[in-house]
């Protein structure tokens, strides 16, 4: 449901900026007072424009140089923060200090919102009472860094430094937060991108992130900043629920591709590789159904059952392979489909063609097959031969009953003595509507 001009209105008064996102995460209306906080996005958001649009504009006047290379990996993150937000988190933009809220819709959108906070303090300034604050640091189990308006480390706990790998001999007071996390990394490309990845995270107080070091470990940090500038920021090591979360994402996976190969062989022919029965009867239903053109043949091999007889089933089932094979390969339009329906029958489902391009097309297979070089499965097997029967039919109509007409047809064709091709009857194409 739209939030209301009124409502807009109101929270305009009070100089709260306000932008609503429908469930595919698209902008569906916003105030004054968010285009006076962004204006970046003044003259360029319109309805409809995914939120990824929105970051590009917010991070392209928030980036360093060195940061931009990465902006593709910070616009995700910030997909996943307005994903997930349950709780507001600050961050500064344009020289403010900006406090986000997040409420879901019930339609599975968000009313996202945005209050100016007080002036941040200057660089450098460190509240008197920050002793105490200090003091605590030993206390805390988790690791803990306090950090200066300008992000350098103040003073940090030995949980801390157990957590990045930082012996007690390197000194870290005075360093950006950033270096000293990317530091774990010894490649130089690696560690250059963490920076920028921290740096990023740095700017959202009270949203949590995670960070990824050597050796699959990871560490969620979260962090709160005083009205004096001072930055309190919690690592915790969540690398066991990480790698629970990968290993049961990898076996999700699994059991999705799994049962897409079930779904797959459920509706292949292990024989010929070609759609089974189940799947062609499926698709004939639903195009008999769409009221459009629609074609069907289906053939079945002149006396297989002497060939089994004579050769065995072993050159049988790659007689089968053939005809599948040669089936495939004919010219046809696409959209076609091609199945085995059962022993030695086979169909053709043609949306879309016209009766006589019908007709030629089951010609063309006839001789196609006859023609074929047979005695390369085995020696002596000669002149294998194929009966087709083939209808066309436009409107909507009863697939059922449409297959029961074509395969009328390919029995008309094997009584007259096989090697041939019958259309369906004109009487019988009066079937009723599907």
């Amino acid at each position: 449901m739209l939030v209301s001009r009124y409502l807009h209105d109101c929270l305009d008064m009070l100089g709260i900026g306000a932008c609503e996102y429908d469930a595919d995460l698209c902008a569906l209306s916003w105030n004054r007072s968010f285009l006076q906080l962004f204006p970046e996005h003044d003259g360029h958001i319109h309805c409809g424009e995914p939120y990824s649009e929105n970051l590009r504009r917010f991070y392209a006047v928030q980036l360093t140089p060195e940061e931009l290379p990465f902006i593709e990996r910070f616009i995700s993150e910030g997909i996943a923060r307005h994903r997930n937000q349950t709780r507001p988190f600050e961050f500064s933009h344009r020289g403010r200090r900006l406090r986000a809220s997040s409420l879901r819709a019930p339609n599975g959108g968000r009313v996202r919102m945005w209050q100016a906070l007080d002036p941040a303090p200057e660089a450098g300034l460190v509240a008197e009472d920050a002793q105490p604050m200090l003091e605590a640091l030993r206390f805390i189990p988790d690791g803990a860094t306090i950090l200066d308006a300008e992000d350098r480390i103040i003073a940090a706990n030995a949980a801390f430094r157990q957590l990045y790998d930082i012996g007690e001999e390197r000194p870290i007071v005075g360093l950006p937060l950033d270096e000293v996390i990317a530091a774990c990394w010894r490649d130089v490309s690696t560690a250059a991108a963490l920076r920028a990845i921290v740096r990023n995270l740095l700017r959202y107080d009270g949203a949590p992130c995670e960070i990824e070091l050597p050796g699959q470990r990871w560490r969620r940090v979260i962090a709160r900043r005083s009205a004096e500038g001072l930055g309190c920021f919690i690592h915790a090591d969540i690398t066991a629920a990480k790698r629970q979360e990968m290993a049961l994402m990898e076996m999700q996976q699994a059991l999705r591709q799994a049962n897409a190969e079930l779904a797959q062989l459920a509706q292949t022919d292990s024989l010929t590789g070609l759609a089974n029965r189940r799947r062609f009867m499926a698709e004939l239903e639903a195009e008999a159904g769409k009221g459009q053109p629609l074609s069907l043949l289906i053939m079945d091999v002149d006396h297989f059952k002497a060939i089994n007889d004579a050769f065995g089933h072993v050159v049988g089932d790659a007689c089968l392979q053939k005809v599948a094979r040669l089936i495939e390969e004919m010219p046809a339009p696409a959209g076609r489909l091609v199945a085995r329906l059962g022993g030695e029958e086979f169909g053709i489902l043609l949306p879309n063609i016209g009766g006589e391009a019908t007709g030629a097309l089951a010609e063309a297979a006839r001789l196609i097959l006859r023609n074929a070089p047979w005695h390369e499965l085995a020696p002596g097997l000669e002149g294998l031969t194929v009966s087709i029967g083939h209808g066309h039919v436009r409107g909507p109509v009863d697939g059922p009953a449409f297959y029961a007409c074509v395969d009328a047809a390919l029995y008309r064709a094997k009584h007259r003595g096989r090697d041939q091709v019958a259309c369906v009857e004109a009487s019988q194409l009066l079937l009723r509507a599907g």
